[in-house]
């Protein structure tokens, strides 16, 4: 649901994968398309292939309960508003569609290596440190329930007994 035509990779999570995407789709503007993965899928989807980058991060099928998990993750960085729902009819959601760029200070954001003005990571890697500027401004904004700003906890599961889970990137 992106504003213009974008590629989304998908991605194993860091322990189980190389760190190359497994998968690609590219869609036109309010396009969608059920994207096939194995049921022992662990890992993301996002926009392109940079950072910072807005993180969708789930699993198929889990060992406990069967069911797909999910959740929003901004740890990485912000490219865009995203939610993600279950599908299998329990109404469950979270994420927010609200785009936040709107009056975020410039000392939360960069350029990415795209063109493309981001808020950065709040979490630090490779590009640097955490952001403190960019950490106060998801927390007024989002709020951890809603997506991984800091942490490993407080944010809603979004969970779905059909291993089928609805994503939308704004």
């Amino acid at each position: 649901m992106s504003a213009e035509r974008c590629a989304y990779f998908f991605y194993d999570n860091f322990w189980y994968g190389s760190g190359k995407p497994l998968n690609s789709v590219s869609l036109e503007s309010s396009q969608s398309q059920l994207v096939d993965l194995l049921v022992t899928f662990k890992g993301r989807v996002q926009r392109e292939t940079r950072i910072p980058a807005t993180w969708v991060e789930f699993q198929i099928k889990a060992y406990n309960d069967g069911a797909a998990h999910g959740d929003i993750s901004v740890q990485q960085g912000y490219d865009g508003a995203t939610t993600i729902a279950s599908t299998d009819r329990s109404n469950r959601l979270n994420g927010f569609a609200d785009d936040i760029m709107n009056g975020v200070p410039d000392g939360a954001c960069q350029v990415r290596a795209d063109g493309v003005r981001c808020i950065e990571g709040t979490m630090g890697n490779w590009l640097g440190g955490p952001n403190q500027a960019a950490i106060d401004w998801r927390h007024r904004r989002i709020g951890q329930k809603r997506a991984y700003i800091q942490g490993r906890s407080g944010t809603d599961d979004v969970a779905s007994s059909n291993n089928c889970l609805a994503v939308n990137m704004y």
